[in-house]
């Protein structure tokens, strides 16, 4: 059993450093300093391809956190875990469930919008992004340190 808790755990924990590490970069650095430096004609392109290189790696980390949730949540404990965990679960389809929204509506705006050259349309979306990876951010904070200290409340 504990080879493969290992290993499901190792799973998630990268899950979990790609997805929540790339946003609190994101949030945190990358995009105050692009403000600071960049007009909206330099900076919305550059925050499109940061997000193009980006968003497909965080399909990987939910993949990965799912997918190692689960091993751990049903073949490793057999479903019998802690409240934390299904409050971890919870938000976590809270989590996927807001970046589908991103990916798939103010993203694809966002990147059509670039693509015309439409600064304040690209802006608009680039501020619903940053909204909607901010609370993702904040959610995965909460999850993060419900996984660490969950077992021991």
């Amino acid at each position: 059993m504990s080879y493969q808790w290992a290993l499901a755990i190792a799973l998630h924990q990268l899950g979990t450093i790609v997805w929540v590490g790339g946003m609190f970069f994101a949030h945190m650095a990358l995009r105050p300093a692009a403000n600071e430096l960049l007009d909206p004609p330099q900076r919305l392109p550059l925050m499109l391809r940061v997000f193009d290189r980006f968003f497909p790696w965080v399909w990987v980390a939910i993949g990965l956190l799912w997918a190692g949730g689960f091993w751990i949540f049903l073949g490793v404990y057999g479903g019998k875990v802690g409240m934390y965990v299904h409050a971890m679960m919870g938000i976590a389809a809270i989590m996927t469930a807001l970046f589908g929204f991103i990916w798939f509506v103010p993203y694809r705006r966002m990147k059509a919008a670039v693509a015309r050259s439409d600064w304040p349309d690209a802006g608009a979306h680039l501020a619903l992004i940053r909204k909607v990876i901010l609370t993702n951010l904040l959610l995965g904070l909460v999850t993060a340190v419900l996984g660490a200290a969950g077992p021991k409340l």
